[in-house]
């Protein structure tokens, strides 16, 4: 027996009203067999819950769903069990190899810019790319993502590194802090907030100041590109450095 609505609540970064939760409850019981992803899909469908490129804001609903249920306002349908999909190995080809070793002033790579990895073939060097020289290697992003090439022009074009900038993590202590936001603000504008989650030169490029300058660029134009790419333009951006591994000075510097 579900309870009966008697406010508006703000779920997910979204306020519903009394009508529209009660239209969810009317769904569920109108479409008892749907699975939760297409119940997810319906409801936003009705509410025109979608991001700014016109997708549904499927995630974001079912953790709404959830939050419902936890209070009682709805019964949600079992979730069907579903096959583990394996991830795609990232092939290694001769494109990706090591190059020889570039020794040189910044200024002698001429000028420095990022390119927007936008097409098929560039997607999959890219991914190649980081898969091989980062230690991290690639992991497919979750949510919205950008991905760049760091480009030279001198003494022809070339890709000296990568850069990925995707959703930011849901919480972190000492951020939430700084930005002096609650729960809710924080729901409500995360998208706001993105996460430079991979960040590679390439380990044969040794270029004082590149990695700066790469990082100067990228906060100058990013906020167009991502407007270009996702409809909206975010604010601040966020990464974590592991100092096992680097000292982080490229990102102090910009």
């Amino acid at each position: 027996m579900t309870k009966t609505v008697t406010s508006t609540l703000t779920l997910s970064g979204r306020k519903f009203s009394k009508k529209e939760l009660i239209g969810i409850q009317q769904t569920i019981k109108t479409f008892p067999n749907l699975s939760l992803t297409e119940l997810a899909q319906t409801i936003c469908e009705h509410l025109s819950w979608t991001t700014a490129q016109s997708r549904n804001k499927h995630n974001a609903c079912l953790d709404a769903l959830e939050k419902l249920e936890k209070l009682g306002l709805v019964e949600l349908p079992s979730k069907r069990p579903q096959k583990k999909r394996e991830s795609k190995k990232v092939v290694w080809t001769e494109q990706s190899q090591a190059k020889p070793d570039i020794d040189s002033s910044l200024a002698e790579l001429g000028s420095i810019t990022l390119k927007v990895v936008t097409d098929k073939a560039e997607v999959t060097l890219w991914n190649e790319y980081v898969d091989r020289h980062h230690y991290l290697s690639y992991k497919h992003p979750i949510g919205a993502a950008l991905k760049y090439f760091i480009m030279s022009d001198h003494p022809q074009p070339q890709v000296l590194g990568c850069l990925l900038f995707s959703a930011s993590v849901w919480h972190l202590a000492d951020r939430d802090q700084w930005i002096e936001w609650d729960k809710k603000d924080r729901e409500k504008r995360l998208n706001l907030v993105i996460n430079n989650n991979r960040f590679l030169i390439f380990p044969w490029i040794n270029v004082p100041n590149l990695a700066s300058k790469a990082l100067a660029l990228v906060t100058k134009q990013i906020r167009n590109d991502w407007q270009t790419a996702h409809g909206y333009r975010p604010v601040l951006i966020e990464t974590f450095v592991d100092d096992s591994q680097y000292l982080g000075t490229c990102y102090q510097a910009v």
